[in-house]
């Protein structure tokens, strides 16, 4: 089994979580971090064990002993991170959303794909096995066809113009923060969408701090999308079929159960009791691809991460989001 090196740009929550999740995978080894200041990056390196450490970000990628790099830098900065790395050819996992709009990740598609060089986005849920279960379910049709799809994740941000939530020039805002997953979802179930009709409700600092969505999909399935920062909401998925529906419970977008209800049955409850906080799962698919030779996965490619931030596009210029990387 080959031990991957792996380098992390960021030093936030989200890249201390992913940190723990690496020490459960064998063959996988946290080498380096790398945040924009080097008081940061020491206290990181400190405190989960990484032997070399960086004050900015664009040293990473003149590592040449990193193998992959996890970016979980705030999001407009994904482009950036994520271009000086594909460019010295080390394989990169990207935290969602990918960027800010396509424009800018169709450039780091095609660079990824020119160098040959791995790329793919951190939609850590794709990969939990609730999610696959649920995909596993879908495709039998043991609970018939699939109807409609209804998925929401608001949490309660006290509003804070500094806040990276409702800070423009930090990528705030809850459609791409939050609302991204229940769209992920119904994309990944019922397939891209054809018809949206969307509204979002606006922070005095210009960014979205409400939004909803409904969509068509294909064979007629309808999805309802929500997301805020104004409320801690059920944080549930619900897929109806013609015979019954599955649950997926609250933070239905972490490691966590789900419900069947099959109709004139009592509801089945499955529960999946692993270790860890649920992104070793996506790292494990980034070495599997790079152990078979792949530059990208099949389980979550490119093409439908170009789809997917088309998606959030057109949501975007429906509600009158934007952001001055749009320009």
């Amino acid at each position: 089994m080959k031990k991957y090196r792996w380098g992390i740009i960021g030093a936030g929550h989200i890249a201390g979580q992913f940190a723990e999740d690496l020490k459960l995978l064998p063959n996988a080894q946290l080498h380096a971090i790398a945040s924009r200041s080097v008081e940061r990056a020491s206290e990181f390196a400190s405190k989960y064990d990484v032997p070399v450490y960086y004050g900015s970000w664009n040293e990473m990628s003149a590592d040449p002993d990193v193998d992959i790099v996890y970016v979980a830098t705030h999001h407009p900065h994904h482009f950036e991170n994520t271009l000086s790395c594909l460019n010295t050819g080390m394989a990169v996992l990207c935290e969602k959303p990918f960027t800010m709009n396509r424009g800018e990740l169709e450039e780091l598609v095609s660079t990824a794909r020119k160098n040959k060089v791995f790329l793919m986005e951190a939609i850590w849920t794709r990969f939990l096995p609730s999610t696959l279960k649920v995909l596993e379910i879908t495709s039998t049709e043991e609970l018939g066809k699939l109807v409609g799809i209804y998925a929401d994740l608001g949490t309660r941000n006290e509003y804070d113009p500094g806040n990276r939530f409702y800070d423009p020039a930090k990528g705030g805002g809850a459609l791409l923060d939050r609302g991204i997953y229940p769209v992920f979802l119904s994309s990944l179930i019922a397939g891209i969408p054809g018809k949206i009709a969307a509204i979002a409700d606006f922070a005095p600092t210009g960014i979205d701090q409400s939004c909803s969505m409904i969509m068509e999909h294909k064979d007629k399935i309808i999805s309802s999308s929500n997301c805020t920062f104004l409320t801690v909401s059920p944080n549930e998925a619900n897929l109806l079929f013609e015979s019954g529906r599955i649950r997926m419970e609250s933070i239905w977008i972490t490691p966590g159960p789900i419900r069947v209800h099959r109709d004139g049955q009592e509801a089945e409850l499955i529960e999946f009791p692993e270790p860890g906080n649920g992104y070793r799962y996506e790292a494990a698919e980034v070495m599997r691809c790079l152990d078979e030779g792949m530059t990208e996965s099949t389980l979550l490619p490119l093409d439908f991460s170009l789809e997917l931030m088309e998606t959030l596009d057109r949501i975007r210029k429906i509600c009158g989001i934007r952001y001055e990387q749009d320009q």
